[in-house]
């Protein structure tokens, strides 16, 4: 039988082992230092990193305010709408679309009357901040429309901003979930005739509606010209 350890026999061995154990490291360290010097350099891996994830687009109206109605001046035939865009990219631009009268279902298919302007925002990233947005309706193109489909000289400007969008979707985002959009109310009055101060609001429940999420609209928007039926 092994007779029991002495504890001061053991703490004995254990203080002697310590400068044993000291040297050993010190010899260890040496000789990693002495392969730094060789090669001229420690070589050590870098870290890997995965690229963030994709956002959707977030735009903040800065001018004019959404609250207020915008007149069109009948003499300057260019408005421009300016906003601020954070996401997170990728890589990829941001693509904007001004829509005439969004939400108002029009010619049974599409949700909006045009685009009225387009601009394009370089790739960002969200730890770098908003980054500004101007888009413009040019009335020398692309002129508003005057019928009774709405409410006297009341329209609305749309701005949208997504990745990616597809005409074959009548010229929404491809991504319902990749999107953000703000709405002014236009109005549209000579300045010799009685202006309204303010627009109705879209209602839905009096009037057809149609939005960019409707997952119907890339088989609506690619049917034959004249083919309004379901």
């Amino acid at each position: 039988m092994t007779a029991p350890t002495c504890p001061s026999l053991l703490r004995a061995a254990v203080l002697a082992a310590r400068p044993r154990f000291a040297a050993a490291l010190a010899r260890s360290l040496g000789a990693a230092a002495l392969a730094a010097s060789a090669t001229g350099c420690l070589v050590i891996s870098p870290p890997e990193y995965d690229h963030p994830e994709r956002t959707p687009p977030v735009l903040t109206a800065v001018f004019p305010p959404p609250h207020t109605p915008v007149l069109i001046d009948p003499v300057d035939m260019t408005t421009n709408f300016h906003a601020t865009l954070l996401s997170e990219d990728n890589g990829d631009p941001v693509e904007v679309n001004l829509y005439v009268d969004y939400g108002r279902l029009f010619i049974d298919t599409h949700p909006h009357r045009g685009v009225v302007g387009r601009a394009s925002v370089e790739a960002g990233t969200i730890a770098g901040g908003q980054r500004p947005v101007t888009a413009t309706l040019d009335r020398n193109f692309n002129r508003l429309p005057n019928d009774s489909m709405t409410e006297g000289e009341c329209h609305t400007i749309t701005m949208m901003a997504s990745h990616t969008f597809d005409d074959r979707k009548c010229d929404c985002p491809d991504d319902p979930n990749d999107m953000s959009w703000i709405t002014w109310q236009i109005i549209d009055c000579r300045p010799d005739e009685p202006c309204p101060t303010s627009c109705p609001a879209l209602d839905c429940e009096t009037t057809p509606c149609r939005f960019c999420d409707d997952p119907a609209l890339v088989k609506d928007c690619n049917r034959p010209e004249g083919d309004a039926g379901p």
